[in-house]
């Protein structure tokens, strides 16, 4: 039977949900051993390590040496406060508004309230709510919380690969390619322009940008799933609808 790549139909949604966790990691206030991970290349390392293991992402692969060289060397130096004070003068700073809100609601012609709303509801139909932890920045359309929602889809859609369930399995990817396409899709290349304008530091910027090209790939992967006439557990595996064509 043929398979994509080496990996099959439930370990290869798992590695896209380890990037969207991974990214979500990326963008949250950083504690001195996260920041540690960014510095000493820890972190990137295992983000490229599951890039390269997904043959949809092929063009993010062609530009591992050149963004991992620009990430590490603009880290190179930087104490945890300075990086820390940097990540709360973009994200959190600003007048009327911060620089770069990691917040879709800031970046859509619509009202924020609205949005907020439609996305509760988007998480509510899974049976998700936000944290109502003191203390904590969650809103429904953080960025870290968007990224967070897709890595719960990828994790449901491995295991309804596991159970055979094709019924669950579809379901999992029509939501997945909704979400991309009617929220990330709609602001991240916003956000990644307005990233650009204020960051002095480019790990955001580059981060910001690789999420950009690995949701886009996304899209077009869960689309072509979706499209496969007869969906079935065992359609997925063959390797057409799941590649770049690179």
């Amino acid at each position: 039977m043929s398979h994509i790549s080496s990996f099959n139909i439930s370990t290869e949604p798992t590695i896209r949900g380890n990037l969207y966790k991974l990214f979500s990691l990326g963008f949250r206030y950083p504690t001195p051993e996260v920041f540690k991970t960014f510095q000493d290349g820890k972190y990137l390392t295992k983000v490229w390590d599951n890039i390269n293991l997904l043959p949809h992402l092929k063009t993010i692969q062609d530009k591992r040496s050149e963004l991992t060289g620009i990430i590490q060397n603009s880290l190179a130096g930087i104490s945890f406060e300075a990086f820390a004070a940097e990540c709360i003068r973009i994200f959190d700073l600003g007048t009327p508004e911060p620089h770069c809100p990691p917040y879709e609601g800031f970046y859509r012609s619509e009202s924020r309230a609205a949005l907020m709303l439609t996305i509760s509801a988007f998480y509510r139909r899974f049976s998700l709510t936000m944290s109502k932890k003191e203390g904590k920045r969650e809103l429904p359309d953080y960025l870290c919380a968007e990224l967070e929602f897709l890595h719960f889809l990828t994790f449901k859609e491995a295991q309804a690969g596991i159970d055979g369930n094709p019924e669950f399995l579809r379901g999992y990817l029509l939501a997945q390619k909704d979400f991309l396409e009617r929220h990330m899709i709609q602001w991240i290349p916003k956000f990644c322009d307005a990233l650009q304008n204020s960051a002095n530091v480019p790990f955001y910027v580059l981060i910001a940008r690789t999420v950009f090209m690995f949701i886009t790939c996304e899209l077009e992967l869960v689309s072509s799933c979706i499209g496969i006439s007869n969906f079935s557990a065992t359609a997925l595996h063959t390797p057409n609808p799941l590649s770049r064509g690179d």
